[in-house]
């Protein structure tokens, strides 16, 4: 699967620096969308032409399906579907206009809202079942979630939606946030990291899961459970000004996605046939992939609980309105 870089495994990660944010929000008050000054332009068919940035996972597959299945031709869009990097690091591809809507982990888009980046909620994508899985060695004499005090745990991002969860579910279990040793790491490098007794125990999603079970890891249970079941993971994200400008265009990408996430829903064919295409998974792991649940609806009362968690746990250092990033 094509992996974005990702820094070495570290104990804290730090917010965009200073510069980095005061030069996005500049950017995004005098630089406009890659559309155009005023509307979306139409192209020589007749459709309304937008850069859509996803990251290749199973969970995007819902982008791709849409664009093949003409779903989005259909509702009178033409995209050009580009592949982005994971999380924070795609956001200022969204806010410098290279792409119009961007597929993101809702942990990152409410970051950047907090940094004061202009950018606004289109479209669910999926929301956290059984394709995200707790992971520990085959030898291991953990068991369940209830024996990781005093363990280290692999994240691939501490200011991610992961953190949220095992903090969540810590303090389920009158344990503080403290009792867990939390270690940056990215994916691919999460599965050795435990068998080789590098970390104790790590986070995988599909296909890293599928991976991870066929190498002999020990699977002691869902990553999002208790107080953390069920949370919107990842959706689709424009700004401000590109949603103002263009709202016939954004109605049209969230009933194109609707309907190739309901062909998705539940369809492993479809999926084997879809995911080799614009991933590197093996066609071996794309038979054994546990399925993303996929949910188009912005269900704005989880996202809240998601935000207001966010705050407690230190993630963002006040309180965010999730409504207000909604497009209307």
């Amino acid at each position: 699967m094509t992996i974005s870089p990702s820094r070495p495994a570290q104990k804290r990660s730090m917010f965009l620096g200073a510069a980095a944010v005061s030069a996005l929000v500049l950017s995004a008050c005098g630089t406009s969308s890659a559309s155009d000054d005023t509307d979306q332009s139409a192209g020589s068919s007749g459709l309304d032409t937008i850069n859509v940035g996803y990251f290749p996972l199973v969970h995007t597959s819902t982008i791709v399906h849409a664009d093949q299945a003409g779903y989005l031709e259909d509702a009178g869009i033409d995209a050009e579907l580009m592949q982005t990097e994971g999380g924070a690091a795609a956001i200022p591809s969204l806010i410098s206009g290279d792409v119009d809507i961007l597929y993101s982990n809702y942990t990152s888009i409410l970051l950047a809202a907090e940094q004061g980046l202009p950018v606004a909620l289109v479209s669910g994508n999926d929301v956290a079942k059984d394709d995200h899985g707790i992971f520990v060695a085959e030898d291991s004499d953990i068991e369940e979630f209830a024996d990781i005090e005093g363990k280290s745990f692999a994240v691939n991002n501490l200011q991610n939606i992961g953190t949220v969860s095992v903090y969540a579910q810590l303090e389920d279990l009158g344990l503080s946030p403290d009792s867990v040793d939390l270690v940056e790491m990215p994916n691919p490098d999460m599965a050795p990291a435990v068998a080789n007794g590098s970390v104790d125990v790590i986070w995988q999603v599909e296909p890293f899961q599928t991976i991870s079970q066929q190498s002999g890891l020990k699977r002691i249970g869902d990553m999002f459970a208790g107080p953390a079941a069920d949370m919107p993971v990842g959706g689709w994200v424009t700004t401000r000004e590109f949603a103002e400008q263009n709202p016939d265009v954004l109605a049209a990408f969230q009933d194109a996605l609707a309907k190739s996430s309901e062909d998705l829903q539940g369809n492993h064919e479809l999926h084997l046939e879809l995911v080799p295409q614009y991933t590197e998974i093996d066609e071996s792991v794309a038979q054994e992939l546990t399925l993303p649940h996929y949910d188009t609806e912005l269900n704005v009362d989880a996202l809240q609980y998601g935000a207001d968690l966010m705050e407690k746990y230190g993630i963002t250092s006040g309180p965010l309105k999730v409504s207000d990033l909604v497009v209307e």
